[in-house]
């Protein structure tokens, strides 16, 4: 029952005053249903960096439901910089030297194909999404 291993948990983190067990060693036999309190330090920036990794569409469903409930929080706490993130970082495409080139190509007139672009079948794939997105 969770209570009871809540209890066991506790007795194994305080015993009598003398330092028990390490939380993270002592909740080992929580129940899944029982959630952890934790405390975390981060700097804007790889804030930022987690919450593009983990509210990406590719993130495991989970994860992702709490980084766009945690994004909600930061749009609130620093909305220029969260504009910002949302605008170069999560709407915005990073390109390879060979994809740069072709975008290069593309606008000076040339008709560039995956057979000319000096890229393989499947980053032509991706540079092709990356356009049309």
């Amino acid at each position: 029952d969770s209570t009871r291993a809540y209890d066991n948990y506790e007795a194994m983190i305080s015993q009598d005053g003398q330092q028990g067990l390490a939380r993270e060693l002592a909740r080992m036999n929580l129940p899944a249903n029982i959630y952890t309190q934790w405390y975390w330090k981060v700097d804007l920036h790889n804030l930022f960096h987690f919450l593009r990794l983990r509210a990406d569409a590719h993130a495991q469903y989970e994860i992702r439901v709490y980084a766009d409930e945690m994004c909600k929080l930061v749009a609130d706490w620093v909305p220029f910089a969260y504009r910002a993130f949302e605008d170069y970082r999560m709407g915005g495409a990073t390109l390879s030297a060979t994809a740069l080139d072709c975008v290069r190509r593309m606008v000076g007139g040339e008709k560039v194909t995956q057979e000319t672009s000096g890229m393989s079948k499947g980053e032509w794939r991706e540079f092709e999404a990356t356009l049309s997105a």
